[in-house]
């Protein structure tokens, strides 16, 4: 079907653990989706450095070519999209880079940035005729608890595919060596001094969770675990602020979760 423009934005994938480059797995099934709408005809496009590793993978997954956007000094990644996007009728991202409370944003952005509609949570998709030539998207979304929901949507629009669609796409590395990049220039032009200062980083480990040590023996357990039993504590309702903190510090002290 044609008569409407399909684009993929893909990020910089990192390894949640080894920090390894790697395509993210929610920008991969962001492509499948948007090969299944727009086929050969699908555009990638990346914002960020030109010599980012993980876009191999991207290529190994199927993007023959991928656009580069190298964001100017000054101006972050968004409103780079926005100025290269207004012409697409149909934007698919994934929900989220990989991990961190800096993730997730974009879509929003970039929809609020274009005007237009974001449909989020989106498993699967299709394109229909809406009549008078006019196309309009049918897609699935994920909703908690295992159901689901169909909803209509006419371009153009943007969508974010939900981390559980799952990707249909296939590895091969004779497409790894053979795709190509091209640089295309940032058409933003942020004023001297304006705008963020943007900075990559590694995500943070999460902080380890106190937890009192619990020393019974395997009898005392057992009977824990079939009879219920109070648990043991101490609720400080009177005293000062002062008063209260102490009995939390007398708490962290008694069960050797703090050293001071």
């Amino acid at each position: 079907m044609s008569g409407f423009s399909v684009a993929v934005l893909i990020s910089a994938g990192r390894h949640p653990v080894s920090g390894a480059p790697r395509a993210c797995r929610g920008d991969v099934a962001a492509m499948a989706i948007g090969k299944s709408l727009a086929g050969d005809g699908l555009r990638v496009i990346h914002a960020g450095k030109a010599d980012e590793p993980s876009l191999q993978d991207y290529m190994a997954y199927g993007a023959r070519k991928i656009d580069l956007i190298e964001p100017a000094i000054g101006s972050d990644g968004c409103s780079a999209l926005a100025g290269f996007l207004g012409d697409v009728d149909i934007i698919v991202t994934g929900s989220r880079a990989e991990q961190g409370p800096g993730s997730g944003l974009l879509p929003y952005l970039l929809a609020d940035a274009l005007g237009r509609p974001l449909l989020a949570n989106v498993i699967d998709a299709k394109i229909e005729h809406s009549g008078a030539g006019a196309f309009e998207a049918r897609v699935r979304q994920f909703l908690p608890k295992g159901k689901r929901r169909q909803i209509a949507c006419p371009l153009p629009l943007v969508i974010a595919v939900h981390p559980f669609a799952a990707p249909q796409l296939k590895y091969a590395y004779a497409r790894r060596v053979s795709g190509r990049t091209e640089i295309l220039s940032d058409p933003s032009t942020p004023t001297q001094g304006a705008g963020p200062n943007w900075t990559v980083e590694m995500v943070s480990r999460r902080p380890v969770r106190l937890r009192a040590q619990d020393k019974k023996t395997a009898h005392a357990r057992l009977l824990s675990a079939i009879v219920s039993e109070a648990k043991g504590g101490v609720v400080a309702f009177e005293g000062t602020a002062v008063d209260k903190a102490q009995v939390v510090l007398n708490y962290l002290r008694e069960h050797r979760l703090v050293e001071f």
